[in-house]
């Protein structure tokens, strides 16, 4: 009997911007929603398998939609007990993905904003497809 592979590429059409920061998550979600003007909410934890015939972990999210003009907004954490959710990237602690249609001048307005906050250590873009393990990143 033939075997038939589905092979499946998604497309990775958001901003990626990594943010060290040594805060609990709800509280630099609070902190970006106030700097950016926006309204993310906790939704539910982003649950997922990292190594195979191990329990799923839980890794807090926060997000926010807007329909009128497009766009969401989610903040997830990379690190959680012992777990990364996106080993390449150990040094980010969360993860501030932005979907919609943005130009490059409202990005580096962003992190610039992200930035200021005064218990945010770093901010920094990455690029999606140069993960390796980019698809957990996909909710």
């Amino acid at each position: 009997m033939a075997k038939f592979r589905l092979d499946v590429e998604y497309e990775y059409d958001f901003f990626l911007i990594g943010i060290s920061c040594h805060e609990k998550p709800y509280r630099l979600c609070w902190a970006i929603n106030k700097a950016l003007e926006i309204e993310m909410t906790v939704s539910k934890s982003l649950s997922i398998s990292l190594k195979k015939n191990e329990a799923a972990s839980e890794f807090p999210l926060f997000e926010m939609g807007s329909k009128e003009n497009e766009t969401s907004y989610a903040l997830i954490s990379n690190k959680m007990d012992s777990d990364v959710l996106i080993p390449e990237q150990n040094q980010a602690d969360y993860f501030f993905i932005i979907k919609g249609p943005f130009h490059e001048t409202d990005l580096e307005e962003m992190m610039k904003k992200i930035r200021e906050i005064s218990f945010v250590l770093m901010t920094y873009r990455i690029n999606p497809d140069q993960l390796k393990s980019k698809q957990n990143l996909l909710f």
